[in-house]
Formats: C-alpha cells, structure tokens, sequence
C-alpha cells in the first residue's frame, strides 16, 4: 500500500517538475529572445519566478521523499547494480536523480547569495531538463529492456 501511495504521488511530483522544466526550457528561453522588450522581460520574470519558488521546492522535496519510499522496495535488487539490466537502469536512474538534486541545491544557494547570472540559470535548466529526458525514459524502459 505504501509504494502504491508513493508511486502516485512521486507520477504526480514528476509531472509537476518535468513539465516545470519542460515549460522553462523550451517554452521561456523565447522570452530572453530579441522578440520580448527588456521591459517586458523585467515585469514578467519575476512574477514568474516568485511563483515557482513558491511551490517548487515543496514538489522537490516530495518527490524525492517518494522515490526514497519506492527505492526501498528495490533494495536487493540496488546491492548489486550490474546483475541485471533492470538494476542497471534502476541505479542510473537514480544516479541521475542524485545529480538533478545537485543541480537543484546548486541554483537554490546561487539565488541565495545573489550570484545566480543567465549563464548559469541556462546550464542548470538545459542539464536537468537533459537529466529528466534520461529518467523518463529509464523509469519506463527498466520494465520494457532486459
């Protein structure tokens, strides 16, 4: 019952947080293109940004809380991460997860200390929306390749 519970709350985290970074790369890089006014650009980022401060880390918070919860079932199968393909992916997928979450404290200390430029928001947001492809597609292929 608990891994049933945390399976669904960990799908809907992961919506939250893919489809977040979906939204920021692909979809608000346009707003930093010579098509939006720096004016513009000025009022709506940070109505934007207070937004998703506002909740995303709370969404990241649980969503690796539930994948916590669900590794526990795996745990035998963790011990040894190159028996099976199952396992090998299991363990990428969480490797990557472990590096999203580094990334994620990373920008949140940056924001912190004020020192958070366009280069840097840019690499993170590319890198984990990367990183998220890789998981998507680890989280349904464990159970499809091997």
């Amino acid at each position: 019952m608990s891994y049933s519970l945390a399976h669904i709350v960990h799908l809907f985290c992961a919506i939250v947080f893919v489809g977040g970074v979906f939204f920021e790369v692909i979809v608000l890089s346009a707003v930093h293109g010579s098509h939006v006014s720096k004016e513009a650009r000025r009022e709506i980022m940070p109505v934007i940004g207070r937004r998703v401060k506002s909740f995303m880390p709370w969404v990241v918070i649980v969503l690796f809380l539930s994948g916590i919860l669900m590794a526990m079932r795996y745990a035998a199968v963790l011990a040894d991460p190159f028996a099976s393909s199952f396992s090998l992916q299991l363990s990428l997928k969480i490797l990557l997860a472990l590096s999203v979450f580094v990334h994620f404290m990373i920008a949140i200390v940056k924001m912190r200390r004020n020192t958070m430029n366009k280069a840097w928001s840019r690499y993170i947001h590319i890198s984990v929306f990367m990183h998220m492809v890789f998981i998507v597609f680890l989280a349904k292929s464990m159970f499809y390749f091997g």
